[in-house]
């Protein structure tokens, strides 16, 4: 049992590096207004500030995404992202991007759930 829960927590820290990366390299390339998010925010009726919005906190999202006492909220704000990327996606009929984005919201909501227990600001110290 000890070692599945090591287990466990070793594939969180590896998850949270896969899509800590992969949030952070996203969210970044939405700063850029001449970049490939400019053109599709724009053709989904959405304002500029929400897409500067979504990528400050993929950034800061997946840089978080690393530290095990902040991991929960990190993965909870990214995963808040996802589902509205998810909707979006939905609207414009990419099913294939819907399926990929519910495989990242699943991965950010269980690194959220392995962290749980050394959230910052928790309650119970035991």
């Amino acid at each position: 049992m000890k070692y599945a829960r090591l287990a466990r927590k070793i594939l969180a820290v590896a998850a949270g590096a896969y899509l800590g990366l992969m949030f952070i390299r996203m969210g970044v390339a939405k700063f850029d207004p001449e970049g490939f998010w400019t053109a599709p925010f724009e053709r989904w009726g959405y304002p500029v500030w929400l897409r500067l919005a979504v990528g400050a906190i993929e950034t800061a999202g997946g840089a978080l995404l690393v530290i095990p006492w902040v991991a929960t909220w990190a993965g909870l704000a990214v995963a808040t992202v996802m589902v509205g990327a998810g909707v979006t996606r939905m609207m414009d009929g990419r099913w294939v991007d819907v399926a990929w984005i519910a495989v990242y919201l699943a991965g950010c909501l269980w690194i959220a759930w392995e962290w749980r227990s050394l959230r910052l600001l928790r309650r119970d110290p035991s």
